[in-house]
Order: C-alpha cells, then structure tokens, then sequence
C-alpha cells in the first residue's frame, strides 16, 4: 500500500517578468515545460505534480531548475499527499468545476 505519508506533491509557484513580447514568450514556454513534465495547472502561475516519493520528487524539482527563465522567480513546495488532501478551495459567487489532476491519489 502506498503511503500518503510517503508520496509528494510539489508546487511549483513562479514570478516571471511579462513587459515584452519575448518575456511572455518565455513565460508561457515556462508553462508548456511543465505541462509537458506532466504537472497540472491550479492557477495562472500555480502547478502540482504528484510524485511517488520524496527521492522522486527531488528529481523533478532539479529537472525544473534547470529550465527557469533568467530573470524568473521559481519556487517549489514539497508537501506529502496526507497534507495536499487537507487542501480546501473557496471560489465566490462563481461556479467553477475542478479538474482532478490525473496522476497520484486524491484524498479530497
């Protein structure tokens, strides 16, 4: 059995400059590379990637620091799968549906 205790969920969070043609072209590059690493988009500059261990999950964030942008702000949380189940989304007035990532377990 796998252990919620044990898996890892990384959150990428980011700051990446926008002023120019070729700055939000970095950025979005930024974005397709995680997407294609097989992470899942929360928010605009939000990404989760679940991982089947810690030893996995350091490799991934090595792999993703070998791509930020130069003049980027990258940063990357690791939290057990325990811990990103007790994850709670408010939304306003609106009526949004959520997408379960596709990989890892979801607990919530």
């Amino acid at each position: 059995m796998i252990s919620p205790y044990k898996t890892m969920w990384l959150i990428v969070a980011f700051d990446l400059p926008t002023f120019t043609k070729k700055d939000r072209r970095i950025s979005n590059n930024f974005r397709k590379d995680l997407l294609k690493m097989g992470f899942n988009k929360l928010q605009l500059s939000l990404y989760s990637y679940y991982a089947s261990s810690k030893e996995r999950a350091e490799e991934i964030a090595k792999y993703v620091q070998g791509f930020v942008p130069v003049n980027g702000v990258v940063s990357i949380f690791f939290i057990t799968d325990r811990q990103f189940g007790m994850t709670k989304n408010f939304f306003g007035g609106l009526k949004v549906e959520i997408k379960a990532p596709e990989q890892g377990i979801l607990l919530f």
